[in-house]
């Protein structure tokens, strides 16, 4: 769903739509944009699929993000908010814990779920692996 909105909308926001950012460098190239991965808990529970994708927030060094996961009746979705890191992101999460994201390469995206209580987006604490879908 987010690819067919990304599509949709052509890639070439409106002035309104797309306010004046100042990032780190070199980070928040790499951590923007679209990303497809999995959602794994430790142990046996199945593993769950995630979408998202982060832009720089209008503050200096802050990021936004929308991360839908699940499927079918199960999909939820969130907006988070966080700031960049020397090698990634740290991004609250609405249940007080926090995702917290470390890239692995120019296509890889490796995060950290602690989510503190009934996060309702995630199913609970576990790692997620990105991909790159598009900048």
């Amino acid at each position: 769903m987010l690819l067919l909105l990304l599509a949709l909308g052509g890639g070439n926001g409106s002035p309104s739509a797309s306010p004046h950012v100042a990032s780190p460098p070199g980070v928040a190239t790499s951590v923007t944009g679209v990303w497809r991965g999995r959602w794994t808990a430790p142990g046996a529970r199945p593993t769950v699929p995630v979408e998202a994708v982060f832009a720089p927030g209008k503050d200096t060094g802050t990021l936004i993000g929308l991360v839908v996961s699940g499927i079918g009746r199960e999909r939820r979705s969130t907006r988070l908010a966080g700031r960049f890191e020397n090698d990634g992101a740290t991004l609250a999460l609405p249940s007080g814990g926090a995702l917290r994201l470390m890239l692995q390469g120019a296509t890889r995206l490796l995060g950290e779920v602690k989510v503190g209580g009934a996060a309702g987006f995630m199913p609970g604490d576990g790692a997620l692996e990105l991909s790159r879908v598009r900048r």
